[in-house]
């Protein structure tokens, strides 16, 4: 393998990695609406689970827009979630379109791996926001959902969640 095969495959690995957190964003964010709707709106845990065992009845935006009625961010952190709505949609919809890769011109895949890179970055710091949020959200509520529920071992709880998914 070449220096630039290397660098190919690097960028498809990274790309890979910046849609797999953008997946995680959008999960991030729906356990923090179905958290402040059980909270904020009395659901039952069996309900809470509902929303979180049908993640494509949500997209990104949505859940987005449906966030901002909690109040619950900022303005700049605001910014930054629409940043990564606007980021996803270009990821998923338009970078191979608009990025033309050229697998030979060793300078532009430098390049295109610092762009997927800060893609990468942008994501994470949000992620890092909303687990601080979801985790005082939970302890300023007392909010013990898994233990009322006695789903605290994770794979029980992921068995659980799958088996309340609506069928399209």
């Amino acid at each position: 393998m070449n220096k630039n095969d290397n660098i190919a495959k690097e960028f498809y690995a990274q790309y890979g990695s910046a849609m797999h957190n953008y997946q995680m964003l959008e999960r991030g964010l729906l356990e923090l609406f179905a958290l402040n709707k059980y909270f904020k709106f009395n659901l039952t845990e069996k309900e809470y689970y509902i929303i979180l065992s049908n993640p494509s009845k949500w997209t990104l935006g949505r859940l987005i827009n449906e966030i901002k009625i909690f109040d619950i961010f900022d303005f700049s952190n605001t910014e930054l979630l629409n940043k990564a709505n606007e980021t996803r949609i270009f990821l998923a919809h338009m970078f191979w379109w608009e990025r033309d890769i050229e697998f030979e011109n060793h300078e532009n895949l430098v390049i295109l791996h610092k762009e997927i890179s800060s893609y990468i970055d942008l994501c994470c710091t949000i992620l890092l926001i909303i687990d601080k949020i979801i985790s005082k959200t939970r302890n300023d509520y007392n909010i013990k959902i898994e233990e009322k529920m006695e789903l605290t071992d994770f794979k029980e709880r992921e068995a659980y969640i799958k088996s309340l998914k609506i069928k399209d």
